[in-house]
């Protein structure tokens, strides 16, 4: 059973803005990952089957060694939709399958039961169908406690990547205490550092979560740092926590060094 801490993520995850094309990464598997929604598709989509078949199709998948795809939600599908386009201007780079046609989506309306949502990428809107007098393509997408925290993880970095001060500090919440000194005299330490070099980069990898217990998760991840005149290469954990309904950082701490 997922924690309360995954289930408002999840929540708020996909309410949020939608990405752009250049946000995909295209693995070496069979799927596409969604660096900002955390999302992680199917590349190749089904052949076009009833809507009953579909869910089957997606429940049933073996895909990059993972199993627990489903077809998406109406909105998950419409982000697709906003990261790709539609009709004349869809980009098809990170799926090369993609058609301007309908694809199924997982959502019903309660009181239609036989009536099905899917979404066309021919002019970008969602429309309702009978599950059982059409059939479309299916392009499944799963889930993972990883990816979930992957959208704070891009802003922490990027924000520090791009030496954006205030950007980099939002991503603490108000219960963040540092190992050392008081939390001014963190965040004036942390704005020296990131403002002094001429560049900064930071990548995350190898993320890793270690625990959810109520509206806390704790995940660990590979960090490398690299600035005009520095570079370096760490494990660290963050502990992360729900305030006015934002994940953010509430502890961090550096476990060691790689070598």
């Amino acid at each position: 059973m997922r924690s309360p801490m995954l289930l408002v993520v999840l929540a708020l995850l996909f309410a949020t803005g939608n990405s752009s094309a250049a946000s995909f990464n295209i693995r070496n598997d069979g799927t596409v990952l969604d660096r900002e929604s955390g999302l992680i598709w199917q590349q190749q989509s089904s052949e076009k089957m009833p809507w009953l078949e579909a869910v089957r199709y997606c429940n049933q998948l073996e895909l990059a060694d993972s199993r627990g795809w489903r077809l998406p939600f109406r909105d998950e599908l419409v982000s697709l939709v906003n990261n790709v386009g539609a009709g004349q201007y869809l980009d098809n780079s990170a799926f090369a399958d993609m058609a301007a046609e309908v694809y199924w989506s997982l959502s019903r309306e309660e009181q239609q039961p036989d009536q099905v949502w899917g979404v066309s990428f021919a002019d970008g809107k969602a429309y309702m169908f009978d599950r059982h007098d059409f059939s479309f393509s299916a392009r499944c997408l799963i889930e993972t406690a990883e990816a979930v925290y992957l959208p704070l993880l891009n802003k922490w970095r990027g924000a520090w990547s791009a030496q954006d001060v205030e950007g980099y500090l939002s991503c603490y919440g108000q219960e963040f205490a540092p190992e050392k000194g008081t939390r001014e005299e963190w965040a004036e330490q942390r704005r020296n550092r990131l403002l002094k070099p001429k560049s900064i980069e930071v990548t995350v990898s190898n993320i890793k979560v270690l625990s959810e217990q109520g509206n806390r998760a704790e995940i660990r991840f590979r960090q490398r740092y690299k600035s005009d005149n520095y570079a370096d290469e760490v494990v660290k954990v963050l502990t992360l926590g729900l305030e006015r309904g934002e994940l953010v950082i509430v502890a961090e701490r550096t476990i060691s060094k790689v070598k």
